[in-house]
């Protein structure tokens, strides 16, 4: 039987996050709600008396104090509303100043093919003291060392905003960089920057510099390339070396959650040390020793893996886990789980938005809930047999529970994840093990002999196994549409499932039918929902790129018809509109009452009787653009990737004292016009 109260408050409180984080309160708004729910609350507690939620309306002010306590966290996380943070003190001229930061190195980031990028703490702002995160973007330079954890910093540069999605549907790495509590960037050269000497010694310093030390001693070892970027991924959570190909097979296997340091690992950890412990409870106190071995052991994998953000996160999670194992009950495991999560979000309310977090905690609710009738279904005397299917049926609760997630984030399925996962998922308790073995014999200065090139076969194993499950590309079904209102719908569905699970009835039964209904119904309106009708202008780099959906069809016209990028497989997602053809660039184009001449290199724009409302300027034609604003007398213009950045520059200021609207694709993003009726001209 599982106790839910845990779970509403879990839920309050994230209504509460998300209330604060879309919706922008005045300090006087928040005190007052504050004040009314406090006094609210002590006199309901008082005639409450006995028991928690006897009174109704007790009730409903707890979860009500939980979602104010949820906004008061997002609203006191929210730079805006902290006057000491970095973004409230920069000029506001910054393209005329650029600011003199001291920071320290907080994370290393993947580079990019040209820059290498961190995350900083900023400590002080032109010698003021001041606090929050920027991301620093720094030109790559193989003959300087790289930035490591801890190291302090004085940088010089412009701050500015990260950029957006260019493309509808389109990754949003502004977005997602604000969800780690990132909300500026700085890039640089090498030479506007300087170290420091007096870098800050902390405790993730010291596991920074721990990590590299470890890294170091791993590259002596003479694994090859693919072997020690899987390696250092595996235990270390640094995945700056994994190669394309590699990440391509692990996600195509449907197993890429091997390669981030998070729930799976530390769960595999705790739960090695908890049945290899199991001696100690016939131990006075034994189980409080049993207990603070696992959470030393836990946190001692935090600090060999750097202390990073995804890695404290699943390390607390299963901390409390670990605290709800030694009462032996599954309720306490469900319960500590939630109240784990409860305690994150109001220490880093941000956590809901990352990606990590919701699976991680997906996957554990679900095997929490799932597995025991999932393990219910076959019944077997055998060991071996009942072992094999304890790992099939946590895969598949696992699974079960992050499938909505990875369905709305990912948009594939990986047809081959039971396989996959029942392939390696038996064997990494050993093979996590065996690594963190290796890792504590390089530490202390032993020879581990031959332990290093049997490690090297386990992972070259793993490597060929999951690139062979992946070539079979049948199995994958990709491009999937899954919009959030499904997702929704399918965790409503599997809530449903947990509270029948809890207690079978016909009131149970009767919800679980009706989140059933409920998923058909949104199926229904996505289906005969009133297609998008626009005509867009994507941005692209060198090129130039036109979409038109009209009805249930989407043309697709561009400079270049050899291949179809991956922001128009996104809108195709997003907009559910398959590309019907793709075809060559036309010069003119008619769309919801908008006649819209293409003008390329060549620049032709004097045609008879046509007078185009939009002009888009296409392969940096050489034009007199205050001569062709005064013949055309455009309502808009628009410059897309294709032109040169000088160029854009110089129409921009011409258009702008010719007061015509300008709008540039690599700084806007892309153009979209809408229309209830589309209708193509030639």
């Amino acid at each position: 039987m599982y106790n839910f109260t845990l779970i509403k408050l879990a839920f309050s409180l994230i209504v509460g996050v998300l209330l604060g984080f879309y919706f922008e309160f005045t300090p006087f708004i928040i005190l007052t709600i504050g004040v009314v729910l406090l006094f609210a609350f002590i006199i309901s507690f008082y005639s409450a008396k006995r028991s928690f939620l006897q009174n109704p309306i007790f009730g409903v002010l707890v979860f009500c104090m939980f979602i104010y306590l949820g906004a008061l966290s997002s609203y006191s996380h929210s730079p805006k509303n902290n006057p000491d943070h970095y973004t409230n003190q920069v000029p506001t001229d910054v393209k005329e100043t650029s600011p003199l930061l001291i920071a320290e190195v907080f994370e290393i980031l993947k580079p990019g093919l040209y820059q290498d990028r961190y995350i900083l703490k900023v400590r002080e702002l032109n010698f003021k003291t001041t606090e929050g995160k920027l991301l620093l973007n720094i030109s790559r330079n193989s003959l300087l060392p790289k930035l490591k954890v801890g190291q302090a910093i004085c940088v010089s540069g412009q701050i500015e905003d990260i950029k957006g999605s260019l493309n509808p549907y389109q990754f949003d790495y502004s977005r997602y960089m604000k969800t780690l509590g990132v909300y500026k960037q700085l890039n640089i050269s090498h030479g506007q920057l300087d170290t420091l000497a007096n870098s800050n010694i902390s405790l993730r310093s010291y596991a920074g510099k721990l990590r590299e030390k470890i890294i170091v001693r791993l590259k002596k070892q003479n694994f090859k390339k693919d072997e020690l970027a899987v390696i250092q991924a595996l235990l270390l959570g640094q995945r700056q070396e994994l190669s394309p190909e590699i990440q391509q097979n692990y996600a195509a296997a449907g197993v890429i959650h091997i390669l981030a340091v998070s729930g799976l690992h530390v769960g595999i950890i705790l739960f090695m040390l908890n049945w290899g412990l199991k001696f100690m409870e016939r131990w006075r106190y034994g189980k409080l020793i049993k207990t603070v071995m696992l959470l030393i052991a836990l946190w001692g994998f935090a600090l060999i893996a750097g202390l990073s953000p995804s890695v404290v996160r699943a390390v607390s999670m299963f901390s409390f886990v670990a605290l709800g194992m030694q009462l032996n009950r599954r309720t306490s495991i469900l319960n500590t789980l939630f109240a784990s999560l409860l305690i994150l979000l109001l220490i880093h309310p941000l956590y809901i938005f990352q990606v990590g977090f919701q699976l991680s905690y997906s996957a554990v609710f679900a095997i929490v809930v799932f597995q025991p009738a999932i393990t219910k279904l076959v019944n077997t005397e055998n060991r071996s047999l009942r072992y094999f299917w304890k790992i099939v049926s946590v895969t598949l609760a696992a699974q079960i529970g992050v499938l909505p997630l990875s369905l709305f984030y990912f948009h594939q399925f990986p047809g081959l994840f039971l396989v996959s996962n029942i392939l390696i998922l038996p064997f990494m308790g050993l093979i996590l093990a065996v690594g963190i073995f290796l890792i504590f014999l390089l530490l202390i200065g032993l020879n581990p002999l031959l332990l290093p090139k049997t490690y090297a076969w386990m992972i070259s194993i793993v490597n060929e196994l999951v690139a062979y499950i992946a070539s079979k590309d049948t199995f994958i079904i990709k491009d999937i549409s899954f919009s959030l209102m499904l997702c929704i719908a399918f965790f409503a569905f599997l809530i449903s499932v947990s509270l029948l699970l809890k207690k079978s009835s016909f009131k149970n039964l009767s919800v679980v039918l009706s989140s059933i209904l409920l998923i058909q119904l949104v199926f229904i309106y996505e289906r005969y929902e009133k297609p998008k009708n626009e005509f867009v202008i994507f941005h692209r780099a060198r090129n130039t790129d036109i979409g038109i959906t009209s009805d249930y069809s989407f043309n697709y016209y561009t400079s270049d018809v050899q291949q179809k990028p991956s922001f128009i497989t996104g809108y195709e997602i997003g907009n559910k509109h398959q590309v019907d053809t793709i075809l060559a660039l036309r010069n003119m184009y008619s769309f919801a009452e908008k006649d819209i001449l293409v003008l390329d290199s060549l620049g032709i724009y004097k045609l008879p009787d046509f007078y185009p409302k939009l002009i888009l300027l296409t392969n940096s034609p050489k034009i007199n653009m205050e001569r062709l604003i005064l013949e055309l007398q455009p309502e808009q213009i628009i410059a897309d990737g294709s032109n040169y950045k000088n160029l854009i520059e110089k129409w921009k200021e011409t258009a702008f004292i010719k007061k015509i609207p300008f709008h540039a694709t690599g700084e806007k993003g892309s153009f979209i016009i809408k229309s209830v009726k589309a209708t193509e001209g030639n």
